[in-house]
């Protein structure tokens, strides 16, 4: 449960826009700390800890992560310090607490680097330019009757093809779909009835999905429709077309991305802040403060 700027497995996104690769680190003895904050020793067995939650393209490039890593959190530590702040860990959704050090790193960054609530009006303005972000995905139902030639050859393909209009046939004249489906189907879908379950678009070939979704519920295509697999005797039982949700039922989920965002980048602004007054040695701390 790291705050964002800390817990940074990516490294173009490392610390809110910061850059990437330490500045040399000062000449020092053999077994010094390499790095400093105000003071504080990073040691290098910390760097090495670290670095395995930063994935990068080489290992110089890790460890200057995991490095501008440890090298916040020192900051925020002591910020939280000077406040004369307790850890108070909280548990996240799976209810894993946090350590006392992340719990810190949160409150410090509650009380001295919290954004603005978003607004309405920005809450409309995500929801109005990327309307595909609250559209429900198209989904339907379906059934089939396969109808597979026994072997290969056009002969074959034909047998089976007069055997699907035969069945279509007693269809129209109120035959029970399922129970043909069930002792004529070549599919295993047959034994339950022909369902194909819920399906979205692109789940099955297209010329079988094409024809199905130009039925209304419920009706059975005229002709048998030819796969790879054979003829199919097509029914749609429902369909659910692609719907934009109403802005009241999507509110809080963009409130809490566009609130995650504001925070990130008013931590990024607030570690900047910080490190531009403490004495960091061994380390180029670039923060962005976008």
């Amino acid at each position: 449960m790291k705050h964002t700027l800390i817990q940074a497995k990516e490294p173009q996104e490392a610390f809110g826009g910061c850059g990437h690769g330490p500045a040399p680190a000062a000449k020092r003895t053999r077994n010094a700390p390499p790095v400093f904050v105000n003071g504080v020793a990073i040691s290098e067995a910390d760097i090495a800890f670290e670095t395995q939650n930063h994935r990068a393209s080489s290992g110089p490039e890790a460890r200057a992560a995991a490095a501008r890593a440890l090298v916040i959190r020192e900051l925020l530590l002591q910020r939280a310090a000077a406040l004369g702040l307790e850890a108070t860990p909280s548990r996240d959704e799976a209810n894993r607490e946090e350590t006392s050090q992340e719990a810190l790193v949160r409150q410090v960054l509650e009380l001295e680097a919290s954004p603005r609530e978003p607004t309405v009006e920005e809450c409309r303005r995500v929801y109005a330019t990327s309307p595909q972000s609250f559209t429900t995905m198209e989904i339907y139902e379906a059934s089939h009757i396969l109808c597979a030639p026994e072997q290969a050859g056009a002969e074959a393909w034909v047998a089976a093809h007069g055997k699907a209009v035969a069945l279509r046939r007693q269809i129209q004249q109120g035959g029970d779909f399922a129970e043909l489906a069930r002792a004529h189907s070549n599919c295993s879908t047959g034994a339950g009835g022909g369902a194909l379950g819920q399906l979205a678009v692109g789940d099955i070939a297209q010329d079988m999905e094409r024809v199905l979704l130009a039925l209304r519920e419920g009706e059975v295509a005229a002709a048998p429709v030819r796969t790879r697999h054979g003829w199919h005797i097509v029914r749609l039982d429902r369909h659910a077309p692609a719907q934009l949700l109403p802005f009241d039922a999507v509110e809080p989920a963009i409130r809490a991305r566009l609130r995650e965002r504001a925070m990130v980048s008013a931590s990024a602004r607030y570690v900047a802040e910080l490190a531009k007054h403490a004495e960091i040695e061994g380390l180029d701390l670039s923060l962005g403060a976008a």
